[in-house]
């Protein structure tokens, strides 16, 4: 079913932001009076053709990519009554206005993707972190169980993925991480140890590296789902299958469980159950997979609490705006992910930052099912990031990509003339060997998630 709503979220994704991009470049060039004589989503053998004025339209079956051809008087002769038309012809404003246009569109949908996001309303979990690991930065500070997190460096946090957002931020641009919490009854500000924090070197989650984790109730752990095939099954557990202990020790305290199955790879563990009403005991061997140079235990098994509704509802943050402001946070958002992209992307190119965290087709279509699958807020979200990183990545200087005929244009306007074609074509070779390169490396990263 995952791989169903994958391909599907992938699809609409891809397809929604592709002909986002082409639309702006074909609004543009045919408010500047600029012939259009092709607007394509997709490549390959086209799938459906028509025609509509002076345009012909086309949706072809690879949906990778798509292409605006406009009159261009470099591709053959021009008609002299519509040379006037051609893009070539036009001025190096015109010509950059429509060659900006593509990344502009993304960058504005990423916008209004971000508001009606706010406006459908975003569920998250509260920032109430669990007991740290010992020695972490935040245990270090005095960060205790249940400490709820208010600001980071003063900016005001409602949910945990503000949190991570906000701690990246500050890891990325090698800032002091304070901490404005509510604990044990009083607020105070709790200065992270350690800066700079070298977070973005690992794939693991930047919030797990400084000890905040989410808190978890004492509660009754409940199986949810079984993988078919996986350990958990061959033990026999089934959906609502309530754990009580494992060999022995209570489980219902924070991640105690899953520590457990981690922590035991190939080896039998005893779960005494509550099952129907009737207690039983399982024996359960986790199966064994390599982690980050670590060999751990997983069971195939997902968990969720038995969690009492008061409780939940202080877990649970709802956020809800009026479309005026919603505006502005989506403005706000876009511009807080932009300069977060924009520093990562630093970090990776002075090896900073780990490399392994760049995603290709597997790895988006991946996130897409699962944003899907988990309603409208998270699939607009989805969509306003890889909307906004799709804007960034055309608008690096690379020729082949719209940043690299800016760069020519740029280049063009300082010397008074335009670079010769065999320049162009020199930079165009090594545009399309960095392209490939980062590609391969996409596909590279996907492959090693997918078989680990």
């Amino acid at each position: 079913m995952h791989v169903l709503t994958s391909i599907l979220g992938f699809l609409l994704a891809v397809g929604l932001l592709v002909a986002v991009h082409e639309w702006g470049h074909f609004w543009v060039a045919r408010k500047l009076g600029v012939k259009v004589l092709r607007f394509s989503l997709g490549f390959g053998r086209p799938l459906r053709v028509w025609r509509r004025g002076e345009t012909e339209y086309v949706l072809a079956a690879l949906p990778l990519g798509g292409y605006v051809k406009m009159l261009d008087g470099r591709e053959g002769p021009l008609d002299p009554a519509e040379a006037h038309r051609a893009f070539d012809r036009q001025s190096l404003g015109r010509r950059s206005a429509i060659v900006a246009a593509g990344p502009v569109a993304n960058l504005i949908f990423a916008v209004l993707a971000y508001a009606l996001m706010y406006m459908v309303g975003v569920s998250g979990l509260a920032p109430i972190v669990d007991q740290p690991a010992v020695n972490t930065p935040a245990a270090l500070a005095g960060v205790v169980r249940e400490a709820q997190v208010l600001a980071v460096n003063e900016k005001p946090i409602r949910t945990f993925d503000d949190l991570r957002v906000s701690i990246i931020e500050a890891a990325a641009s090698d800032e002091d991480i304070s901490l404005r919490v509510r604990q044990d009854g009083d607020e105070r500000v709790l200065v992270l140890p350690g800066s700079p924090y070298r977070l973005l070197d690992s794939v693991k989650d930047p919030l797990v590296l400084l000890g905040l984790r989410p808190w978890l109730p004492d509660a009754p752990r409940v199986v949810r789902r079984v993988v078919a095939g996986g350990a958990g099954a061959a033990a026999g557990l089934r959906p609502d299958d309530v754990i009580l202990r494992a060999n022995g020790a209570a489980v219902e305290r924070g991640q105690a469980l899953v520590e457990v199955i981690r922590n035991h790879p190939g080896q039998r563990i005893a779960l005494d159950l509550i099952r129907g009403g009737k207690a039983e005991q399982v024996m359960l061997t986790p199966a064994s997979r390599a982690e980050d140079g670590d060999v751990i235990g997983y069971a195939g098994v997902a968990f969720g609490l038995d969690i009492d509704p008061a409780v939940r509802e202080r877990l649970q943050v709802l956020q809800q705006d009026d479309p005026a402001r919603a505006l502005l946070h989506g403005v706000l958002k876009t511009w807080d992910m932009t300069v977060l992209s924009l520093r990562v992307m630093g970090k990776m190119i002075v090896g900073e930052a780990s490399l392994e965290a760049i995603s290709g087709p597997l790895g988006i279509a991946d996130v897409a099912g699962r944003s899907l699958a988990l309603g409208l807020s998270s699939f607009l979200a989805f969509l306003a990031l890889v909307s906004l990183s799709l804007a960034i990545l055309n608008l690096l200087p690379v020729p082949v990509l719209d940043g690299g005929h800016l760069l020519f244009y740029l280049i063009e306007a300082l010397r008074g003339q335009p670079l010769s074609e065999q320049a162009q074509m020199l930079g165009q070779r090594i545009g399309m060997s960095l392209l490939f390169a980062l590609m391969a490396l996409a596909m590279f990263n996907d492959l090693s998630r997918l078989i680990s």
